[in-house]
């Protein structure tokens, strides 16, 4: 009797250390998910604030790309409209040359009547009248084409440093991602210890 009592009693007490150490048991594994949890929250925080800093980056980035952009199309433009005043200039000059090689062909003629006839030095001096007021168009032609050159020019290096600009700021945009790139991989290391697929 007294040996059934002891077992009995050995047993209550197995019994008793195993739901021991199951309470113990159980209580680490709830500890161990509440710090597991706190982890994750706190990756998945950093995580949403370095991809929020990230989105206002790149928005802002794409801003400042998007009006340097605006300046060179109305640099373009000004490029596009002092070439189509270049070309009405070489075609006034285009005409004026004509009118000249008329005026000159006029003169060669009248050279080769002279010898025959003197009386047509009126249309000599009427042709070298013409080739004068001739050459002062062409002047005044290319006096503006050089003007609209000149104007050609600068908007071509205003362009160019314009371009230079946007190439400094896509290269500090790629810096810029490059940065948070490795800021996010420094954040997600913790939770690759984690045996999460």
């Amino acid at each position: 009797m007294e040996t059934e009592v002891a077992s009995a009693k050995a047993v209550a007490e197995t019994i008793d250390h195993a739901m021991t150490e199951f309470n113990t048991a159980m209580k680490r594994r709830e500890a161990l998910i509440v710090r597991i949890a706190t982890q994750t929250t706190q990756i998945i925080k950093f995580s949403m604030i370095g991809l929020g800093v990230l989105t206002v980056t790149v928005f802002a980035l794409i801003i400042i790309l998007l009006s340097d952009m605006g300046d060179i199309t109305k640099r373009l433009d000004d490029v596009a409209s002092y070439m189509h005043e270049i070309n009405e200039n070489i075609v006034i000059v285009g005409d004026n040359i004509t009118g000249m090689t008329g005026s000159i062909n006029l003169v060669k003629g009248a050279i080769d009547k002279m010898d025959k006839n003197v009386a047509f030095m009126p249309t000599l001096n009427t042709s070298v009248t013409k080739i004068s007021s001739d050459m002062v168009a062409i002047n005044n032609s290319i006096n503006k084409m050089t003007a609209h050159i000149d104007s050609l020019t600068i908007n071509i290096d205003e362009m160019g440093i314009n371009m230079a600009i946007m190439t400094h700021q896509v290269g500090n945009l790629n810096n810029s991602l490059g940065i948070m790139g490795h800021n996010v991989d420094r954040i997600a290391a913790p939770i690759k210890m984690f045996p999460f697929p």
